[in-house]
């Protein structure tokens, strides 16, 4: 115990040279001593100065109004901090920590997911009616995209995703004259018994882009990654940030999804059979009770975006030429270079599906054949371009 005592000793000693700071971050250890990572990415070692005081506030909290005074001991991993005091390199002497819990900030969040799917849509703005306080949703249901009519008030709040953050929480304040066709968007109030229209009391949205292909070079310094764009063919170049989430479908082999790359990819096993018609799949019309195909699932009515927010993480480690991606992106100036919101590995099957999806759209005179399946409505966009509530 000489360390923590040696360095608390220290870090006031040099405190009268340091600089007087505030600083965001992440608790990465509270035992031996406190380490905090910086918002920044700088890890600090944090000692408490003589009359320190440590408080906790709850998730949300504008002041310090309802803050409850804790221990130093009370601080565990993965808890937000607000450090006030003297930084010196990668040494901080504490005057206050402001401590929000991580298992609230988990509890405030899965309630928050929680409201907006009971009482939300999600979708592409298609029409935008400035005259009339409506927009026009397009949204994924079990029969395929619907058109939703959202209806804003004065009291509706409105924010915007920040341009260098696709966190719920750094959202800018907006307005409906800022929304645009092609936009993704969620809406959170009353829904009618049909689901036809939302009276929305909290609207959200952003400009972001899907892309999907084959990776063809990963940078693990630059955490950048290439890949084969499954459309054009060409290459497109992602960018990995430390907001990046990475995730993947897990191995299922030829169970449901179909198999092989979709058309266009190349490789063995393009097209592959339909769904729940071929082997090792379930038998043609998905057994008693269900639907035609898997689980039900009827052309139009694929719907994987609820499944890829439940997929256990992945990490950069993870990712290996020749994996198959699906990526939300925030545009940037130049079409072949992305930053990377989500990437989703492993992900020939879901492409697979919504090519014979779109397929079956164009047979069948609903339009577009390869169209769904990058901006258009209800297509790629719809599934990969909206971050999840966080």
């Amino acid at each position: 115990m000489l360390l923590p005592r040696f360095l608390f000793l220290l870090l006031v000693a040099v405190s009268a040279f340091a600089q007087q700071a505030r600083v965001l971050g992440t608790v990465e250890s509270a035992l031996p001593t406190l380490q905090v990572k910086t918002d920044q990415g700088q890890t600090l070692a944090v000692a408490l100065n003589a009359n320190a005081t440590v408080r906790k506030v709850a998730p949300g909290a504008k002041d310090l109004s309802e803050a409850q005074t804790v221990s130093i001991d009370d601080l565990a991993s993965g808890d937000r901090v607000l450090l006030r005091g003297a930084l010196n390199g990668a040494a901080f002497a504490a005057d206050s920590i402001i401590l929000m819990s991580s298992r609230e900030i988990a509890q405030k969040n899965q309630a928050q997911t929680a409201e907006w799917t009971k009482r939300g849509i999600s979708g592409l703005v298609d029409k935008v009616d400035a005259g009339a306080n409506q927009l026009t949703v397009m949204v994924r249901g079990p029969e395929g995209p619907k058109p939703v009519k959202v209806t804003v008030t004065p009291k509706t709040e409105i924010k915007r995703y920040a341009k260098d953050s696709v966190k719920f929480a750094s959202a800018q304040p907006s307005s409906l004259a800022e929304i645009k066709k092609g936009d993704q968007l969620r809406a959170m109030g009353v829904k009618s018994e049909d689901g036809a229209t939302v009276d929305a009391e909290r609207v959200i949205y952003g400009t972001f882009k899907s892309a999907a292909g084959v990776i063809t070079a990963i940078n693990a310094e630059t955490k950048t990654i290439t890949i084969k764009d499954w459309q054009t063919e060409k290459p497109v170049f992602i960018q990995l940030s430390a907001e990046t989430t990475l995730k993947k479908l897990p191995n299922m082999g030829g169970m449901g999804m179909g198999m092989g790359r979709p058309p266009g990819m190349g490789g063995p096993g393009a097209g592959g059979p339909p769904p729940g018609g071929g082997p090792g799949g379930p038998p043609p019309g998905g057994g008693p009770g269900r639907g035609p195909g898997m689980g039900g699932m009827r052309p139009g009515g694929f719907d994987p975006s609820q499944m890829i927010e439940r997929l256990p993480a992945s990490s950069f480690a993870d990712l290996a030429v020749g994996d198959t991606l699906m990526i939300a992106s925030t545009p940037t100036p130049k079409p072949d270079q992305l930053v990377a919101i989500t990437v989703v590995g492993g992900a020939e099957r879901i492409l697979n599906m919504l090519t014979m999806q779109a397929q079956a759209n164009a047979a069948g005179g609903m339009g577009g054949g390869m169209r769904g399946m990058g901006g258009g409505m209800g297509g790629l966009d719809a599934i990969m371009g909206m971050p999840g509530i966080q």
